[in-house]
């Protein structure tokens, strides 16, 4: 009897030796699921890759497409209920996820899908019969109106989220702000109206001394999240006639079109180095490294492409204003101003919001933007958010915001 026990011990031990490798190694599944409430059935595609869950759930008459982070530690199956609710011809659904409260409602109509932001306003008895049921979501709330003030802007403090530092330019420096404090960085004697070469690297702001008359050699690198200022003194000048071409493995491409030179400042913006020049062309980057004619530089402000653009080929008779990608989940803008959402494993666009923006800028799942002289954050689980009020970026947003999250 002994041995059977130690035997059926060793199997089972086996067993989780085995499942311990497979959770370790797995990177993707895909699987296919049914969930049936009284009135529909659901179709859940789910697939989980890049450490996400991309879910597709549909029926005959609606699609709904969402994104999760893993915390259900590679499980499959994660959908386990759908609340629903009808309104004007839509139906929105509430997926309960297992053991997490990180969805949010989200509705179709003739196949579209749409997000509680763009829907909420009629959407508000759905809400109120979730919360008495014990779920809540950060977009349900209203936003903060408490504000704090530094010289003329209006700062929402509570609405920023932890380990989130902002900087707006302002001409001689940058204001500086998170969630808990506001303040200014003063960098320049005299005010420079276009922040023209100032970049972000990682959690580094690298800029040029732009009170050097012809030339820059000298260049500021600040610490975003302490403000702590460095200045490097460069051995190569690099004029004022020059735009950045963009910045891959956290190096950062320089075009001269004075000198006919390309740069690539690195090491946290410790070095520089030549990396083009009319002998040898000029680095341009298309997923990938190549060459090209200096004088195409030259003529055009040519930016390297970092991610392959599927959204031209859905959007074929759209015009553009802003694409920006997160491994394979897109965010965009149209010609009409509404934003979407796109994930290539669900192929269904999702109609985030409408609002004129500009200086688009994506960092992990949330979208921080410019309207009229506001910045704004947009997350699909926690809604639009008013950041920070300021005049000036009403008539100036070109390169005046820079986020870091930790």
């Amino acid at each position: 009897m002994k041995k059977v026990a130690k035997l059926i011990l060793k199997i089972f031990i086996i067993i989780l030796f085995f499942e311990l490798i497979a959770y370790i190694f797995k990177d993707s599944h895909k699987v296919e699921y049914e969930i049936k409430n009284k009135t529909n059935k659901f179709t859940i595609n789910e697939v989980y890759k890049n450490k996400k869950y991309y879910i597709l759930i549909t029926n005959k008459k609606y699609r709904y497409s969402f994104e999760i982070n893993d915390k259900f530690h590679k499980k499959k199956k994660i959908v386990s209920k759908i609340i629903e609710y009808k309104t004007k011809g839509s139906l929105c659904i509430y997926p309960l996820i297992k053991k997490s409260n990180d969805t949010n409602i989200i509705c179709s109509k003739n196949n579209n899908s749409y997000t509680y932001t763009y829907y909420k306003d009629e959407l508000n008895d759905f809400v109120k019969d979730l919360q008495t049921k014990g779920y809540s979501n950060n977009s349900w709330i209203k936003d903060s109106n408490y504000q704090t003030k530094l010289d003329t802007l209006n700062i929402y403090n509570k609405n920023i989220n932890d380990k989130t530092y902002i900087y707006i330019y302002k001409y001689n420096g940058f204001y500086t702000i998170n969630n808990q404090n506001s303040d200014r960085i003063k960098l320049f004697e005299n005010d420079n109206y276009n922040n023209t070469l100032g970049v972000r690297v990682n959690k580094y702001y690298i800029v040029p001394n732009y009170d050097q008359k012809y030339d820059y050699k000298d260049f500021y690198i600040i610490n975003m999240t302490n403000n702590k200022v460095k200045t490097k003194t460069y051995k190569k000048e690099i004029s004022k006639d020059s735009y950045i071409n963009g910045i891959i493995n956290n190096e950062i491409y320089i075009f001269d079109k004075d000198e006919l030179k390309q740069y690539k400042i690195y090491k946290k913006g410790k070095k520089i180095k030549e990396v083009g020049n009319k002998e040898d062309g000029v680095l341009y980057y298309d997923l990938g490294f190549k060459t090209k004619d200096v004088y195409s530089f030259r003529d055009e402000e040519i930016v390297f492409k970092t991610f392959k653009d599927y959204i031209s080929k859905i959007e074929q008779n759209t015009s553009l204003k802003y694409i920006r990608n997160n491994k394979d989940t897109y965010y965009y803008q149209t010609k009409d101003n509404n934003v979407y959402y796109y994930n290539i494993h669900n192929k269904q666009k999702v109609l985030l919001f409408n609002k004129k923006i500009s200086d688009f800028i994506l960092i992990n799942e949330t979208i921080y933007f410019i309207s009229e002289d506001t910045l704004y954050s947009y997350n699909i689980n926690e809604g639009l958010k008013k950041l920070v009020v300021y005049s000036e970026l009403e008539f100036n947003s070109k390169n005046r915001i820079a986020i870091y999250t930790e």
